[in-house]
């Protein structure tokens, strides 16, 4: 459907998916909002991966999340043996949660 990451991330800002979330601790972040949501607070809308080539590193998810106030955002998740499992974890729980 996209290209490629950056035409994935405008093309969701076009469709109202406008703020950047994080992953924090055990949470999941806005902070343009400065706000914090939990696993339940979040539902995934839309979901594109992307393998940018042969490195295993180079392999991305962009998850268009809406809160439960309406927030909607955008949520990048690189894969790679450099991921921290804690924050993995907090994505599969959200991924978990509520079905995409």
């Amino acid at each position: 459907m996209y290209n490629d990451l950056a035409d994935a991330v405008e093309s969701l800002k076009e469709k109202g998916f406008d703020h950047t979330f994080e992953l924090g601790e055990d949470c999941i972040t806005c902070k343009e909002l400065d706000v914090e949501y939990t696993t339940d607070d979040l539902s995934i809308k839309e979901t594109h991966k992307f393998d940018q080539g042969t490195d295993p590193g180079s392999e991305s998810t962009v998850y268009a999340i809406e809160s439960d106030s309406g927030v909607k955002g955008t949520l990048i998740m690189s894969y790679g043996k450099y991921v921290d499992p804690e924050k993995a974890e907090l994505v599969d729980r959200l991924l978990e949660s509520h079905e995409v």
